[in-house]
C-alpha cells in the first residue's frame, strides 16, 4: 500500500503540473483575446466619432459623441484587464514549474524513506495530509470558479453576437426597423453588462480560492518540514529536506498566484464598472439614432458593422480560451483530489 500511494502522489503531481501548464496557456490566450476586444472597441469609438462629425442631427450627434467618450475612457481598463490575464498566465507557468520539481523532490524523498525502511513521524504526516486535503478542496473551488468564467463567457459571445447584428441594423432599413434594432441594442446591452458583472464575482471566487490554496501549501511546507526534522535515517532526512525546501519553493509560487489572480479579478471590476456606463450610453445613443431615423435625418456609417462584428468574434475567441481553461482546471481539481487520497493512504500505510 506504501509503495502504491508513493506512486500515486508522483502521478497526481505531474498531472496538476501539466494541468496547470495548460491553464496557464489557455490564460494567454485569453489575454490575446482581450487585447482583441480593446482594439475592437477602440474600432467602435471610431465608428461613433466619425458618426458625430457629421452632424446630421443634433441630438444623436451629441449621443455620438458622449459614447465615443465613454469608450474612449474604457480602454484604459480593457488594456489593465489584458495586462492582468498575461501576469495571471505568467503566475500560473511559474507555479507548474516548480510543482513539477517538487513533484521530482518528494518521489525522492519517499524512494529514500523506503529504502531506509522508514515512516515518517505520524503527527507530521498527518499535518502533511491535513494540508493537502484542504489544498484539494481549495482547487475544487478555484475549478468551479473556472466553470462559471467560462458560463459568463458564454453569455457575453452570446450578447456580443446579438450586439453586432441589432448594431448592424440600426444603420439601415426602415424607421420602424431600426427602432426594433434600438430596442435590440438595449437587451443586448444589458445581457453584456450582467454577463461582465457575474465573471467579476466568478474570478473573485477564483481569487478567494487561491489565497485559501496558498495557505494550505504554507501549511504543507511546514509539515514537510517537520517530516524531515524527525527523520533519523542520514539519506532519508537529506532527501526529505529538499522537497521540504521545494514545498516552500512551491507555497511561494502559490502566494505569488494568489496575488495575480487577485489583481485579474480587480481589472474585471474595473472593466465591468466602466462597460456597464458604456451601455447605458450605448442604449441612449441607440434611441437618439431611432429617433433621427424616423425623421429621416439619421447619419449611419458601414464601419458599424465591422467594428462589433470584430468585438464579436474577440468575445467567442475569450469563451474559447475559458472553456479549455476550464477543462484544464477540472482536470487539475481531480488529480490534486487523487494526491490528497494517496497522501491519506500514505498515513494509514
Amino acid at each position: 500500500m506504501l509503495r502504491r500511494a508513493e506512486h500515486q502522489i508522483q502521478k497526481s503531481m505531474a498531472d496538476e503540473a501539466r494541468a496547470t501548464r495548460d491553464i496557464a496557456n489557455s490564460q494567454r490566450q485569453g489575454a490575446k483575446a482581450h487585447r482583441d476586444w480593446a482594439a475592437a472597441n477602440a474600432a467602435i469609438q471610431k465608428a461613433y466619432a466619425q458618426r458625430a462629425a457629421a452632424n446630421k442631427d443634433a441630438n444623436q450627434a451629441a449621443a455620438d459623441k458622449a459614447t465615443a467618450d465613454a469608450l474612449t475612457n474604457m480602454a484604459q481598463d480593457d488594456a489593465a484587464r489584458a495586462a492582468a490575464d498575461d501576469k495571471f498566465a505568467e503566475s500560473e507557468s511559474a507555479a507548474a514549474s516548480v510543482a513539477q520539481e517538487f513533484a521530482q523532490a518528494n518521489t525522492a524523498a519517499a524512494q529514500a524513506r523506503a529504502a531506509a525502511k522508514s515512516h515518517a513521524d505520524a503527527r507530521a504526516l498527518a499535518d502533511l495530509t491535513a494540508a493537502a486535503n484542504d489544498q484539494s478542496a481549495s482547487e475544487a473551488a478555484a475549478s468551479r470558479a473556472s466553470a462559471d468564467v467560462q458560463a459568463a463567457s458564454a453569455n457575453k459571445a452570446k450578447a456580443s453576437d446579438a450586439l453586432a447584428t441589432a448594431e448592424a441594423a440600426l444603420n439601415n432599413g426602415s424607421p420602424a426597423a431600426m427602432q426594433a434594432a434600438s430596442n435590440d441594442v438595449a437587451k443586448a446591452e444589458a445581457d453584456m453588462a450582467k454577463a461582465d458583472q457575474d465573471e467579476h464575482a466568478a474570478l473573485a471566487n477564483r481569487a478567494k480560492a487561491r489565497r485559501d490554496y496558498a495557505a494550505a501549501s504554507q501549511r504543507l511546507a511546514a509539515a514537510y518540514s517537520a517530516v524531515a526534522a524527525a527523520e533519523t535515517d542520514a539519506k532519508a532526512a537529506a532527501a526529505d529536506k529538499a522537497a521540504a525546501a521545494a514545498a516552500n519553493k512551491a507555497a511561494q509560487a502559490d502566494a505569488a498566484r494568489a496575488d495575480a489572480a487577485a489583481a485579474d479579478a480587480d481589472a474585471s471590476q474595473a472593466q465591468a464598472d466602466h462597460y456597464a456606463k458604456v451601455a447605458a450610453q450605448a442604449n441612449a445613443d441607440a434611441n437618439a439614432t431611432a429617433a433621427a431615423a424616423a425623421q429621416h435625418a439619421n447619419a449611419a456609417s458601414a464601419d458599424f458593422a465591422r467594428a462589433y462584428k470584430l468585438r464579436a468574434a474577440a468575445a467567442r475567441a475569450i469563451d474559447k480560451a475559458n472553456r479549455d481553461s476550464a477543462k484544464a482546471h477540472a482536470e487539475l481539481a481531480a488529480a490534486r483530489a487523487a494526491r490528497a487520497k494517496a497522501m491519506a493512504d500514505l498515513q494509514a500505510a
